[in-house]
């Protein structure tokens, strides 16, 4: 068996494995008779069913490797969107609080505008007013 696995390692290939087999059928009736060459013929094809079995049982390896692999991808896909969908998530997130707090910013601008207006309308007086503190309280 181990033989028959070299010859098609040996790149022999399916075909030369059936000469192979009529040549030792051939010899067996030769030198043994019909029971001789019975015997070959039948244990060469319980080789060839054997090496044909462990072609499709190598061929359905590979399937269910190909198989976990493309389920690896796609979990690794399904985790790679989450994290650009959460990423996205924080982004917009980020963008609304800089949005308001540059509101914030420009209506404290405008409030101490206001408040310096305020002060400088009434420049001759020595305090300020309780319009006043609550302006300054508002900043």
């Amino acid at each position: 068996m181990t033989a028959l696995l070299g010859l098609l390692g040996s790149g022999l290939g399916p075909a030369g494995i059936v000469a192979a087999l009529v040549a030792a059928t051939v010899a067996a009736w030769v030198y043994l008779g019909r029971a001789g060459a019975l015997a070959v013929a039948l244990l060469g094809l319980v080789l060839v069913a054997y090496v044909a079995g462990a072609r499709q049982a190598t061929v359905a390896a590979d399937l269910a490797t190909a198989y976990a692999d493309t389920a690896r991808a796609m979990a690794a896909l399904a985790e790679e969107r989450r994290q650009v969908t959460a990423a996205a998530s924080i982004a917009a997130a980020d963008a609304r609080r800089a949005m308001a707090a540059e509101d914030a910013a420009e209506a404290s601008t405008n409030r101490l505008r206001d408040l310096e207006a305020s002060l400088t309308a009434k420049a001759d007086t020595t305090c300020a007013t309780a319009d006043d503190a609550r302006r300054l309280r508002d900043l």
